[in-house]
């Protein structure tokens, strides 16, 4: 059986994931010309605050201190913090293609976290929940980013 400190690890790799998230949203709302594009990121960086709000009270029942810094995946920062420099003066295609990179770094998190083979039962449920909700989100940002490539 997994052991707490290992748990509480996972969980604060995807709490940086969905701050970092949160935050690349945020700056793609900003920069995204298009209403529906704004509104989408908007929404999305609503989701993964919520997401990141239930993970938090799962290292808080765990024992642990959420962190409040954003990504333990220093990677996963230097992806979005990519986004943020690339958003400036580039069109909404752009600016979607970074998101999707975003969200490529997140899928890829929560299946190294979900490779665990140790997590408990009611923690793995939690997250391929959570990865469930991430993993939509990409492919309908992907899929977004292709047909506007197409157009």
């Amino acid at each position: 059986m997994m052991n707490n400190e290992t748990a509480l690890d996972k969980l604060q790799y995807l709490l940086g994931t969905l701050r970092d998230g949160e935050k690349g949203f945020t700056d793609a709302a900003e920069h995204a010309t298009d209403p529906s594009l704004k509104s989408l990121f908007t929404q999305r960086s609503a989701q993964r605050a919520q997401m990141a709000t239930e993970v938090e009270s799962h290292i808080t029942r765990l024992g642990g201190e959420p962190n409040n810094r954003s990504s333990v995946g220093a990677a996963l920062h230097r992806t979005w913090l990519n986004v943020r420099d690339a958003l400036t003066g580039r069109d909404d295609y752009q600016v979607v293609a970074e998101c999707e990179r975003g969200e490529d770094v997140a899928v890829e998190n929560y299946q190294d976290v979900l490779k665990e083979t140790e997590l408990p039962a009611e923690l793995r449920s939690f997250v391929e929940g959570q990865f469930t909700q991430v993993k939509a989100s990409h492919d309908q940002i992907r899929d977004m980013k292709n047909s506007m490539q197409a157009s």
